[in-house]
């Protein structure tokens, strides 16, 4: 008489007393193979064997749920199993905050017809091969250019019969219903390479765009800075503190959400925003300040992402945190302006900024480039740094010395003398 095959099922993996490496990971056994060892220790089995990750998280309000299987080969111990699976489980709650699901989308790129020269043909080609290798949120943007204005006005023409005079009215169509500049450049964005790919060139210096004036420029005081500094560096969610570190010290959202630990080199005490993370796409490294090494050090990560969080939910953290002081008119890029505004009127000068920020679009940054830029970067990042740390006794507590000037020097041997004068007006002027 045939046995029943026993069925596989899901045991806790279960590490030495308080270590909690493994929480949320389960080894498939079947009931009859041994489990634990006599210290209740997980075993491992003399096999290939699998663990399943299972992970939960919140979007958009709600509590989401996701597990994954991943094969593990004969000979490698659970310890080993657990320390590579660390990053998987970061990543796996990483896509569960920012999409609700684990499961991939499937891409459909549908056939296209060569020689059918009607733009939404022809647009439809582009669009495909852009998919290949562009970033979810940049296929996003063209989408919904092509969906509220494209579409509408060429889909059913013939893309060699598009001019000049076509794109000037779409244009004006898009003034008048009060869009902004930035979504406005998006139509050339879109089309510019689409008529080009396809051998219809038009003269853009004839079409007119509007022009982009309304520049979010930081103009609260110093000590305006402080406050919605402090609030954010004693936010009540340690991951997010440590987000609002990195943004304070003139990082962009993204950067500081794709920053690994493989990205930090503790020896030269430096971090680096790597090429494919970068806005302009270019490498840049900056110092490692005290509150940025304090920041990761708060996190329960080791391996991977260091801030495990969604873009989504960094942006609803931060205006949570900018209404409890009050604060409503300001948006999480706003604390770049704040940084440059704040750091240039302390006494930072322009090469410093535009480095911290990695602008690339100012021939000042360009010059910077022939020194290392960590270090010119520096000059901006302790101003700003000690504008941040105003408000901690640590630090007003060296007006009882009678040389101010050096006590800080002490504090941040790398600031100029003209940077901590600066910040001896402010302090003096709190007191």
């Amino acid at each position: 008489m045939a046995t029943l095959e026993e069925k596989i099922l899901p045991f806790k993996i279960k590490l030495e007393a308080g270590d909690k490496r493994a929480q949320g990971m389960y080894i498939l056994l079947k009931p009859s193979e041994e489990k634990y060892t006599s210290k209740g220790v997980t075993s491992t089995p003399n096999r290939n064997y699998k663990i399943e990750i299972a992970v939960e998280a919140i979007y958009k309000n709600k509590r989401c749920r996701g597990k994954k299987v991943f094969n593990i080969t004969k000979g490698t111990s659970i310890i080993r199993a657990i320390e590579s699976m660390i990053s998987k489980r970061n990543e796996m709650i990483t896509i569960l905050k920012e999409k609700g699901t684990l499961k991939t989308e499937s891409i459909k790129l549908p056939k296209i017809d060569p020689k059918d020269r009607s733009f939404e043909n022809v647009y439809q080609a582009w669009i495909n091969v852009k998919r290949i290798d562009k970033r979810a949120n940049t296929i996003r943007v063209y989408e919904v250019c092509y969906k509220n204005y494209l579409s509408k006005a060429f889909d059913k023409m013939f893309i060699d019969n598009i001019t000049e005079t076509h794109i000037q009215n779409l244009i004006n169509e898009a003034i008048e219903k009060k869009k902004k500049p930035t979504t406005i450049k998006t139509i050339k964005l879109v089309m510019q390479p689409i008529l080009e790919l396809n051998d219809v060139m038009l003269n853009w210096k004839k079409i007119v765009f509007p022009k982009h004036t309304s520049e979010r420029k930081f103009k609260g005081s110093d000590e305006d800075a402080i406050k919605i500094s402090k609030a954010l560096l004693t936010y009540e969610h340690p991951i997010m503190r440590g987000i609002f570190a990195f943004l304070l010290t003139g990082r962009r959202i993204n950067e500081v959400l794709q920053l690994k630990h493989e990205h930090i080199n503790y020896k030269n005490n430096t971090f680096t925003i790597v090429a494919e993370n970068s806005k302009n796409k270019k490498e840049h490294t900056f110092k490692l300040l005290p509150i940025l090494l304090n920041a990761i050090k708060e996190q329960k990560t080791i391996t991977g992402k260091i801030f495990p969080m969604g873009r989504d939910n960094a942006i609803y953290h931060f205006k949570k945190c900018m209404r409890s002081i009050d604060i409503h008119n300001m948006v999480m890029h706003d604390l770049r302006s704040m940084v440059g505004v704040v750091s240039l009127r302390n006494g930072a000068d322009i090469f410093s900024v535009s480095k911290m920020l990695s602008h690339t679009n100012l021939s000042t940054t360009q010059r910077s480039y022939l020194t290392d830029g960590s270090e010119l970067a520096l000059g901006a990042q302790t101003t700003i740094e000690m504008l941040i740390n105003s408000n901690n006794e640590n630090i007003i507590d060296v007006e009882i010395e009678d040389n101010k000037l050096l006590a800080i020097k002490k504090l941040y041997p790398n600031a100029t003398e003209e940077q901590i004068n600066q910040a001896i007006i402010i302090l003096e002027q709190k007191s």
